[in-house]
């Protein structure tokens, strides 16, 4: 059975860290985000992510690992008693503080929303002819804390366009590093798992998809023939676990040679055309897209993304800094398939720019400041 297909045709964003009344009006297949250090370029690829995921609550905690640099798995047993909800969730809102009522929305269409408002609960217990029957209560305006002397616990009031539930702040996470593998996947500017790439692999294998991998590998190395996830044995005394990494065969060479020694650029080809393929029917964010690439090969890689995101029914955000990344993305775009998003802070906040791809040609011969 084909999966629901994801796609957003706008956003509004209230109180999401530093976004606030955020709005776009329109979102295209191929969207590029472009604006000035610390605008809110990458917090706006975060709360797409948590837009999408609904009410995956794990994904906050996901985000939040990825920007503290934190991966669960190495972590020592002490470290991450240390660690609580509330360390992970609040940076999410406005100020970074707990206050009743505080509120972040995102909605994208009227069937497509999320409201993640911090509250305190408390039970009551009301008798009736069948006995004794708790109930659940929820304060979510300040000057209500006065008026209950009951025990409060602090969370947050999750409602989708499907689902309405209360999620503790109390305690601290269960860790795992098993993140599902939606339609929706967030490409970080580096990969804090290489996991990640080997299970974004065999979750394609065998399907004929592969054949856009090795095409895109391509780009940068011609000769490219084959991708493989091998086993590499331990580098260290102490450890016993072994680990998957690419491999490529070349043509008429009958070694294998690791991935790695290819560079960078190669690598991070590897992780965005695996995240667009895994994101069939669904969205694929990626962060500084150009990170690592060669500035002529960025052309022929927007091709290769403007084929997947129509093959696969993909939708794609992308961020850059890059003007080259946009004379590259300009030559690919056409009619409404891509737009390039401009952010820029102002006075009332963030505010968007979009530029068709008309739009985009005209700024680039007059040389207006896009980046």
């Amino acid at each position: 059975m084909e999966e629901k297909r994801i796609y957003f045709p706008h956003l509004k964003i209230n109180g999401f860290k530093s976004l606030n009344d955020l709005q776009i009006s329109q979102f295209s297949p191929i969207n590029l985000i472009a604006g000035d250090n610390n605008v809110g370029k990458s917090t706006l690829l975060e709360a797409l992510y948590v837009l999408a995921a609904g009410e995956d609550m794990d994904i906050l905690r996901q985000i939040a690992y990825d920007r503290m640099g934190i991966i669960p798995e190495k972590m020592d047993f002490r470290v991450r008693r240390m660690i609580d909800k509330q360390q992970l969730l609040l940076p999410f809102f406005k100020d970074w503080k707990f206050e009743v009522g505080k509120l972040i929305h995102l909605q994208a269409s009227e069937n497509q929303y999320l409201k993640l408002r911090l509250v305190c609960a408390y039970t009551t217990e009301e008798k009736n002819e069948n006995g004794v029957l708790k109930k659940t209560n929820y304060l979510g305006d300040s000057k209500q804390l006065s008026m209950v002397n009951e025990k409060l616990e602090r969370g947050i009031y999750v409602q989708t366009e499907n689902k309405e539930f209360f999620y503790s702040l109390e305690g601290g996470f269960r860790f795992s590093e098993n993140i599902p593998l939606i339609n929706v996947q967030f490409i970080h500017t580096a990969f804090s798992l290489k996991s990640m790439n080997v299970r974004l692999w065999d979750n394609i294998s065998l399907t004929g998809l592969e054949k856009y991998v090795i095409d895109a590998l391509r780009i940068i190395e011609p000769q490219i023939e084959n991708l493989a996830f091998l086993e590499e044995l331990p580098t260290s005394d102490y450890s016993v676990k072994t680990e998957r990494v690419p491999y490529v065969s070349l043509k008429n060479r009958s070694e294998r040679y690791p991935l790695s020694i290819m560079g960078d650029g190669m690598n991070r080809v590897l992780s965005i055309i695996l995240g667009i393929i895994n994101a069939k029917n669904g969205i694929c964010l990626i962060d500084e897209i150009e990170n690592g690439i060669y500035y002529r090969r960025q052309s022929d890689l927007w091709k290769m993304i403007s084929l997947l995101v129509k093959q696969l029914n993909v939708q794609l955000f992308a961020t850059t800094h890059s003007l080259d990344c946009i004379r590259s993305f300009s030559l690919m775009a056409e009619n409404d398939n891509a737009q390039l998003i401009r952010l820029e802070k102002r006075k009332n906040g963030p505010f968007a720019i979009c530029y068709t791809s008309d739009d985009l040609k005209t700024a680039l011969i007059n040389e207006i400041e896009l980046r």
